[in-house]
């Protein structure tokens, strides 16, 4: 074992890592005040699909995919933060833009890539063509994600991706005659004749150009910042969040 290779501490995080100042709260995460609104859906017989009944611009995507809606209260009043918890809005946001989960800032603003992503180990290494709905990080970021994230805690796995393209969504897919719930939270391709009665929930990238991570390579990217410019990056990053 070399000085770089080092053993993950008691709770699994990596020993070269610095510990997560407090506050730090990834920007995708909701708070106990964004809270589902309700949803009265209707049928558009002109355009064949699912709508709502007082429905905004601001409903749908550049696709023309229905969102759910969420409360969005101002910075300051959305309440505690649940972490297990996913905001759509803010989900959508940074998978449109490959904007960083945790700090929000852009992974590359130059849209070239090739772009880091973490997931939970459950299931193998990230593999070629996989859809994800988690956003990129920033590689200090992705210290902090093992840490504060509950999907990543203790059990993750990472790779880079040259290109992340839009593939579609994960919703719920509705009876075009009853309306009623068909299928639950699943995952519904763009070109799918269903997104079109879908109520979506989360946005999906599909990964290529896939060069997996092992866990100890990226323990050594961590271990070749240093322990300072971690901390430097995590401070940097508490100051970006920590405000609710």
């Amino acid at each position: 074992m070399t000085g770089t290779e080092r053993r993950p501490g008691p709770t699994g995080v990596p020993s070269v890592l610095p510990p997560v100042p407090a506050g730090i709260t990834p920007y995708i995460t909701g708070y106990s005040r964004e809270t589902p609104l309700p949803l009265a859906l209707v049928a558009d017989p002109v355009r064949g699909r699912l709508a709502y009944a007082d429905e905004t611009p601001y409903d749908r995507d550049s696709w023309g995919t229905l969102w759910t809606r969420t409360a969005m209260p101002p910075r300051g009043r959305r309440g505690s933060p649940r972490p297990q918890v996913v905001h759509p809005y803010r989900q959508r946001r940074a998978m449109l833009d490959l904007w960083c989960r945790i700090c929000k800032r852009p992974v590359d603003p130059g849209y070239t890539g090739p772009y880091l992503f973490l997931r939970r180990a459950e299931g193998g290494p990230v593999c070629e063509g996989e859809h994800t709905g988690s956003p990129p990080l920033h590689l200090p970021c992705a210290a902090v994600a093992v840490q504060v994230c509950p999907d990543l805690r203790g059990c993750w796995t990472a790779a880079w991706a040259r290109h992340a393209p839009y593939w579609g969504v994960t919703g719920d897919v509705h009876d075009p005659r009853t309306l009623a719930p068909r299928a639950v939270r699943v995952e519904i391709q763009a070109e799918s004749s269903a997104v079109r009665w879908t109520v979506a929930h989360r946005m999906l990238v599909e990964l290529q150009h896939v060069t997996p991570l092992p866990r100890t390579a990226l323990e050594r990217e961590w271990a070749r910042l240093g322990r300072d410019r971690l901390e430097h990056e995590f401070a940097r990053t508490a100051a970006l969040t920590g405000a609710v």
